[in-house]
């Protein structure tokens, strides 16, 4: 049996108004065409709803119940009708979202924030410690909406925008040598007969490949202890003893006992960028965009070419 919603709108405008002229104007309808729904509608449920006289109408006892059930199908169409728009338009449903390692610790917190103030009813399931090229195969598999990650990025069908332009630091055990008090960078080349815990080689890893030019633009190949998948991992690793790492500045927020973090005087930068794929950003991403540029957490400068990491004079 299928029921049309539009036989429900008219019969329960009649309940309500126990009138079919009040009805039809309630509903911009003329009167026959409402009193044939109600009669399609009894037709098919096989039961009387109303009795009708010549002065006045009222509800069946069959037509009470099924009022009191057809408001509730109505309801729940409603707000059907209400989720599905605010769903179309960014305002509700799921982000599900990428974040590289030290953009967890540093650009991550202003991100949700961002997305709990203007979209408070989109749920955000979030993946952290995902390499670019890892964010970039979920993106166009369509099983992230959109990544945080580090560019370049080696997908034409991925659009991006530059939220942080970071420098790199130098993460020292506590009792490194060059671990204490001081303004000036470290100079790169004084690490060059230190252990190094790096990512690891295969990752795809952006940092790791601006590790190595900045080591080779200061005139040494990083003797690498430890190679690891993880920022927060690396840092452990410096806290305990058994290197050294560059790391980007926002991993600096992931503090731990036994490592300090010192600037460097490497002219390499690492961009941080919101990835999406062109050709199918959702509503609920542009929403974030919209969120993020009215916080001012879009980085102003344009991002740099996608063959090469920005070098600064």
């Amino acid at each position: 049996m299928e029921v049309e919603t539009r036989h429900l709108r008219c019969f329960l405008a009649v309940a309500d108004t126990l009138h079919f002229g009040r009805a039809a104007e309630q509903l911009h309808l003329a009167q026959p065409a409402v009193s044939r729904s109600v009669r399609q509608l009894e037709r098919e449920l096989g039961v009387d709803l109303l009795r009708r006289t010549t002065r006045s109408v009222s509800l069946t006892p069959a037509g009470e119940v099924y009022a009191q059930r057809a408001r509730a199908v109505t309801d729940r169409l409603v707000e059907a009708a209400v989720a599905a728009r605010a769903t179309a338009d960014g305002r509700s449903g799921t982000l599900r979202l990428g974040v590289t390692g030290s953009a967890t610790y540093g650009f991550l917190p202003a991100l949700a924030r961002a997305a709990a103030t203007a979209m408070p009813d989109v749920s955000l399931q979030v993946r952290t410690e995902m390499l670019t090229p890892e964010q970039e195969q979920a993106l166009l598999d369509d099983r992230l909406d959109v990544g945080v990650l580090r560019l370049p990025t080696a997908s034409p069908e991925l659009d991006h925008v530059v939220v942080a332009r970071e420098r790199l630091v130098a993460a020292l055990p506590a009792d490194h040598a060059l671990a204490g008090p001081g303004e000036s960078p470290v100079r790169l080349a004084d690490l060059s007969d230190d252990a190094f815990i790096t990512y690891a080689d295969g990752t795809g890893s952006v940092v790791l490949r601006t590790v190595l030019d900045a080591c080779q633009d200061a005139g040494f190949v990083p003797r690498r202890a430890h190679q690891v998948t993880e920022t927060s991992t690396t840092v452990a690793l410096v806290a305990a003893g058994l290197g050294v790492a560059l790391v980007p500045e926002s991993a600096a927020a992931l503090s731990l006992d036994g490592v300090v973090f010192r600037t460097v005087d490497s002219a390499r930068r690492l961009d941080l960028a919101l990835a999406w794929p062109a050709d199918r950003p959702r509503p609920v991403v542009t929403r974030l965009l919209e969120a993020l540029h009215a916080q001012g957490l879009v980085h102003p400068d344009p991002s740099p070419r996608p063959d090469a990491v920005e070098e600064i004079a």
